[in-house]
């Protein structure tokens, strides 16, 4: 049993998430009835698509987080845990229940989509990960590998049915029918819909039109993507080279990698899209020849795929500098942001359908959403220093979290609820 899964972990970790995607969408294209042609084409451009997403979007990390820390420099550092960010995602692949999470997830998805209680079809295998790092958590807190399976296989099961509950959103927002994604990210739809009724009560802050059309409209030039990134880099570049932190070169720099974040991001989304839509057309087709128009399945697609809108990083950026300033702020928050930026633009890619793309909407709500996120990731970061120590992965004398899974409040529960039988 250790050896079978030894050889899961083995090959999900050496592939990684573009050329599982591949596969999965390939074998998808196949078992439906797309074709051998579209079928390779698909999953080749659902995996080419996804690793420019990842190229593009980490070349501008690596260019914001040495800015970010040193604005945190400038703030004074007062927080204590060091923010491991997505280092995390080690325990997925290395913990002893990953092979079994798979293959419950697996069954439990198939058993609800038969029983018509779900209609994502858990394809996106990548995603499991978050899953799997909450069943290591309870592992390491119980010493019971059964719980910890079990910890995995409802947080996954769980956001199943929030990818059901958010599909047409994104559907229709993103231009991609068929597909529903259960990262963890899509929690946020939840809260996203009655923050927006809310704001939708507030005389004069409910005509703020920040859509990056109204933008453009009312500042021309400045409103296009790589000006605008252009612009926001530069912002922020130049405060840190005014106080010393930086230099003007550097400044200009990074106001360049911004820009080429805003300008190509959504051209790898473009590319993604070309390859997944016509896998679901052709699942959705299957399930309708089948089962009739009433039958409706989703594919699970990563949540890369939502980023494609020009909302969404022009949010995620103005968010770095203005998530840091808040940590410093919070009383009795252990955690400086740095790695953990990286969730932010996922995190506006799950809403922005929700604010219809108002970037205003969408920074106000993440900024109110990260204040128990950042507490959470605070709360649980000794159960996140030993699962980390457990698997080898950290010092278990350096306390350390992230915003992702540590600060994730549905994690938190299952963590919980399932660590009470220890």
């Amino acid at each position: 049993m250790d050896a079978f899964n030894s050889l899961v972990n083995g090959i999900l970790a050496s592939l990684g998430g573009p050329v599982l995607v591949s596969i999965v969408m390939f074998i998808l294209g196949m078992c439906f009835g797309a074709g051998f042609r579209k079928s390779l084409r698909g999953g080749l451009y659902a995996g080419i698509g996804l690793a420019g997403l990842f190229v593009v979007t980490n070349a501008a990390t690596a260019a914001l987080e040495p800015a970010i820390k040193s604005l945190a420099e400038i703030l004074g550092n007062p927080a204590m845990l060091v923010d491991l960010g997505w280092a995390n995602a080690g325990l997925a692949f290395s913990w002893p229940g990953a092979a079994f999470t798979i293959i419950a997830v697996i069954i439990v998805n198939l058993i609800l989509i038969m029983l018509r209680a779900v209609k994502t079809m858990w394809t996106d295998m990548w995603s499991y990960w978050h899953g799997q790092v909450v069943g290591c958590f309870v592992w390491a807190m119980t010493d019971n590998l059964l719980f910890g399976v079990l910890a995995a296989t409802i947080f996954l099961t769980a956001n199943s049915f929030i990818a059901d509950f958010s599909a047409k959103k994104h559907q229709e927002f993103n231009g991609m029918p068929g597909i529903s994604v259960p990262c963890t990210v899509t929690v946020l739809a939840l809260f996203a819909g009655p923050f927006n009724s809310l704001i939708e009560a507030i005389p004069g802050v409910k005509d703020i039109d920040a859509t990056p059309e109204a933008i453009r409209e009312k500042v021309g030039v400045f409103g296009e993507q790589g000006v605008m990134g252009f612009v926001i880099g530069l912002v922020i570049g130049l405060v840190i080279w005014v106080f010393g932190k930086g230099t003007f070169p550097g400044a200009l720099n990074l106001a360049v990698q911004v820009g080429v974040l805003m300008v190509f991001l959504p051209k790898t989304v473009s590319v993604l899209c070309e390859g997944v839509i016509p896998i679901t057309n052709a699942v959705i087709e299957f399930v309708h020849e089948r089962f009739g128009e009433r039958r409706e399945i989703y594919v699970a697609v990563d949540c890369a795929a939502l980023l494609g809108h020009p909302s969404v990083m022009a949010s995620a950026v103005l968010l770095y500098p203005l998530l840091v300033i808040l940590s410093v702020l919070l009383p009795g928050n252990g955690l400086l942001p740095i790695a953990s930026l990286a969730i932010v633009p996922y995190w506006c890619g799950a809403i922005a359908p929700y604010f219809k793309g108002n970037v205003f909407r969408m920074v106000l709500f993440s900024l109110v959403w990260s204040i128990p996120v950042m507490y959470i990731a605070t709360y649980q970061a000794p159960i996140h220093v030993a699962a980390m120590a457990k698997m080898g992965l950290s010092d278990p004398a350096v306390a350390s979290s992230c915003m992702d899974v540590a600060g994730d409040p549905l994690g938190l529960l299952v963590v919980q609820v399932l660590s009470l039988f220890k």
